[in-house]
Formats: structure tokens, sequence, C-alpha cells
């Protein structure tokens, strides 16, 4: 049994009704944020099935603690949602979610955007920033740690795929130059993907990827060992995950650093900062799909399902006169937006 499903029947529907409790929610496109505001670590879910909406989790979600980042500030490590030298505040925004860790000598701000991969209509990701600040009255050397704990390929074996590399079957470390440009987990619906490099992300400087219980117990930095694969006997069986390092660097009071990644579904042109050009099925999915109509009367529902409806033919118009293809995702977005509007139809 995986050390992270340590955790008893029991305990675990009393963790899950928590965070039912204690969660915020955040949704576009295809993408579903959940953060638990008891440790503010976030989840990320893919929309798989638009007709039952279903969604999948990218990474482990059962524990959102297993997921989780230490900043290293003037040599000692704080695990950000476990140390008591932190307050957090978690908000919805207009772009996605921000979330906030602030103590007497540093401020954590970390910016859950959503976003669109290469090509995409509606957004299958997010982007990631996060800002460290110096907040104390002396310089002091800052640096972070991101652990996500992933889980999607680790039934097929394959936890771990590279550009040029199909399989990864031992524990390894990339470093400076050697830091590649995307990692996926390849799962049987959704696929997840961290993309290192590009345009608008601080490629990190170091990616470790071995065995959660291994990444997990150590405070900061651990030695990589190639003899090792994804598991950690005799509890941590099959058990990956990958330590994303920018490693410390000093910084003046009151000055900040910033880094940035990408995660989502898996795309290998990856998530630019701009797609340009036309959001409307995003839009329409969002107002149609993942919105609950106001309370309002007949009539006034009526002419806002009409108004849907005729943007929703003018964005296909749009596509069709373009030449290009729709996506399988758009193609099913619309779909679920006809299959609603159809369903509403019959109570008026």
């Amino acid at each position: 049994m995986m050390s992270r499903h340590r955790l008893s029947l029991a305990a675990a529907i009393l963790l899950l009704g928590a965070m039912t409790m204690s969660a915020l929610e955040a949704r576009e496109g295809l993408v579903k944020i959940v953060v638990d505001e008891s440790s503010a670590r976030f989840s990320l879910y893919r929309l798989v099935d638009v007709a039952k909406d279903r969604y999948e989790a990218l990474f482990f979600d059962l524990d959102p603690r297993t997921t989780s980042m230490t900043l290293s500030f003037g040599g000692r490590q704080y695990r950000l949602g476990d140390s008591s030298e932190f307050r957090q505040a978690v908000a919805r925004t207009a772009t996605g979610v921000s979330i906030e860790f602030r103590s007497a000598f540093a401020r954590v701000t970390e910016h859950l955007d959503f976003a669109r991969s290469s090509g995409a209509a509606i957004a299958d990701g997010i982007r990631l920033s996060i800002m460290m600040e110096n907040v104390s009255q002396k310089e002091a050397s800052v640096g972070l740690r991101f652990l996500v704990d992933t889980s999607l390929a680790e039934k097929s074996g394959i936890h771990f795929r590279l550009p040029g590399l199909e399989k990864m079957s031992n524990e390894t470390v990339f470093e400076g130059a050697s830091i590649p440009d995307w990692v996926e987990t390849p799962g049987d619906t959704a696929s997840f993907m961290i993309q290192f490099t590009g345009d608008g992300i601080v490629t990190p400087d170091r990616v470790h990827f071995a065995n959660w219980k291994r990444l997990n117990e150590a405070p900061w930095i651990l030695e990589s060992s190639s003899a090792r694969n994804f598991t950690l006997l005799p509890y941590s069986i099959n058990d990956s995950a990958v330590a994303i390092y920018w490693l410390p660097k000093v910084l003046a009071p009151g000055a900040s650093s910033s880094v940035a990644l990408a995660l989502g579904a898996f795309n290998d042109k990856g998530y630019p900062i701009s797609q340009g050009g036309d959001k409307g099925t995003d839009e329409l999915f969002s107002k149609t799909v993942l919105t609950q109509p106001a309370n309002a009367d007949k009539k006034s529902l009526m002419e806002a399902d009409l108004l849907s409806v005729r943007d929703l033919l003018t964005r296909i118009d749009l596509v069709l006169s373009s030449g290009s293809q729709p996506t399988a995702d758009e193609i099913a977005a619309w779909k679920k937006i006809l299959d609603l509007l159809e369903e509403r139809k019959k109570g008026y």
C-alpha cells in the first residue's frame, strides 16, 4: 500500500468531509481548482466527461497535504500550510485563485490563473506564479521547493515521460541546462503536464523525480540515487513525485523574487502567455454550464439563453470560416452547452 494511502477508510471519509466544508473552488473551461482553506494547499482537476460533469484529479487529491511548498529563508525551511510562523489567506480572483502566506519576516503569494495550452479553445490548465518577499529588516537568502505528488501514471508504471524519454524507471535529477521542457504523467482519461521552460516561465534550478516519501521526509534537497526506483519499502510502494527547486538567492530587505510554471492537461507545445483570438467558447461554457442561473423571471431567462444560442452560433461560424478544425474538447463543450440549453427550454 502506498504510504500516502495510510489513512483508514473512516479517517479518509472524515478528511474528505472536512475538505468539503472548508474548500474554495474555482472553475473555468475544462479546469477546476480546489483549495483546502485549512492548509491552503490546492488540487487541480480536468473535466473528462462533459455530459456527466465528471472531473479527474491531475495529481493526488485525497489528502491535499501531500503536495506542498517549502520556503527556504535564511537557511531555515518552512513548509507552507504547516508552519505556525505563517498565517494564510485564500481568495477568488477574476482569473483564478490567490493564496497568501505571511509571517513577520516573509510573504509568499501564489497566483493560480486559468490558462489555455497552445491551440486550445478553452482553459485546460493554469499558470502558477509565486512571489517571495523579504519583509524582514535584513537581507536573507530565499528559495522555494514545490513538491507535487503525482498519481495518474502509477497504475501503468509509466510514472514520467519527458521529451525524448518515453518511460522513466528510476530516481532522476536534472539541473541547470539539462532541465527538460516538460514532464508528463499519462493517465487513462487525462494526462498531467508540468511545463518547466518557455515564455513567462522561470525555469527551476533543479528537478528531482523520486519516491514521494523520500522527497516528503527531506526538509530540503535530497541527495539523488539513480539505483532507486519509485518504491521505498516497506510501505511506500510505486509512489512517485517530483520536487521542483528554485535555489536560494540573497534578497535585500523589502525585495522580492518571482517564479512561475504552467500545469495542466498535456500539450507538448506548452502554455503560451497569450493565445490571442476569440475566447467565445470559454466564456460561453462558463456562463451556461458552470454558472447556476440567477433568480430571475422566465422572460429574462429565455432572453439570456437566446443570447447564448446566438453567441454559440457566432463562435461556430467563426471557427468554420477560419478553415481551422475545432478540437474534440471544444466540440464536447459545444454539445454540453446545446444539451443544457435544450433542457432549459423544456421549462419555458
